[in-house]
């Protein structure tokens, strides 16, 4: 056997599994495409504890449950869509989908976080962007930041505390990629104070406290964001579509329409 030969066959035997084991598979995200009798999203409700959300669903009587989306960015022909699932009394999971073809297919960009809320958005420029949310779990807690540094493609989760806390991310802006600020209302925590207000230079990985106060610090109020969204989505009930729409001088105009449905919220038999 040749000196090629050889290194050929020692480079196949180190790819293949040991004996007894199946190769590796590496899963992808499922892509949905848009259909005109719209898109079904799996509601992944084996995942959910339902007991921690008080509910009783079962397999003959399931939940009722509804998608609601809080905020859309329009980056060219990449869309990011953030909202959750929720039932008429408690949220069960967060979604967030992402197109790269200007809502001709979509898929799940993150993992849903269960008993997560997805609220605002804010892109910096066309690759830089974060999502606020936190857990719904009795009094909203635990907030976090959803981080994204390739146009929404993937997303990093960054906790705002160390450990379980109430508090919900009232307002937060970014000035650039590395400097941002948030401000977080702690109410019925019972703790001095209601608003704290954070500071970012490493463009929200990590978070330094500046001050608590109980009105919204001045810091915030001067730097919040004062120009005009430049996507919005908006709900077609009667056709039952939702419409993401960017600004077109005064006006806005249509990129793209869809329409989402959702299984049921049956837990595992």
């Amino acid at each position: 056997m040749s000196i090629v030969e050889t290194l050929i066959l020692i480079l196949l035997l180190s790819q293949m599994a040991p004996a007894g084991q199946a190769p590796a598979v590496e899963t992808q995200p499922a892509v949905f495409q848009t259909t005109p009798a719209g898109i079904l999203l799996p509601n992944q409700c084996a995942d959910v504890d339902f007991a921690a959300l008080g509910l009783t669903c079962s397999e003959a009587e399931p939940c009722p449950s509804f998608l609601e989306l809080s905020a859309v960015e329009a980056l060219g022909p990449k869309l990011v869509v953030s909202g959750n699932v929720h039932t008429s009394s408690t949220t069960l999971q967060s979604v967030l989908l992402f197109s790269e073809d200007s809502g001709a297919s979509w898929r799940e960009a993150h993992p849903r976080i269960q008993a997560g809320a997805l609220e605002s958005m804010q892109f910096i420029d066309f690759a830089t962007g974060w999502i606020s949310g936190q857990s719904s779990l009795g009094l909203p807690r635990d907030p976090f930041l959803l981080l994204t540094t390739d146009s929404g493609r993937s997303w990093r989760k960054v906790d705002i505390y160390a450990e379980s806390r109430v508090g919900v991310i009232e307002s937060f802006a970014f000035q650039s990629t590395r400097k941002g600020w948030l401000v977080v209302d702690n109410r019925g925590s019972g703790e001095a104070g209601k608003y704290e207000f954070y500071e970012t230079q490493t463009g929200g990985t990590s978070w330094e406290l500046r001050e608590i106060s109980s009105r919204i610090p001045k810091a915030a109020q001067a730097e919040a964001r004062s120009e005009p969204a430049g996507a919005r989505l908006r709900v077609d009930e009667k056709k039952g579509l939702y419409r993401v729409e960017v600004r077109s001088g005064n006006g806005w105009r249509e990129v793209s329409s869809f329409k989402l449905k959702l299984e049921d919220c049956k837990p595992n038999p």
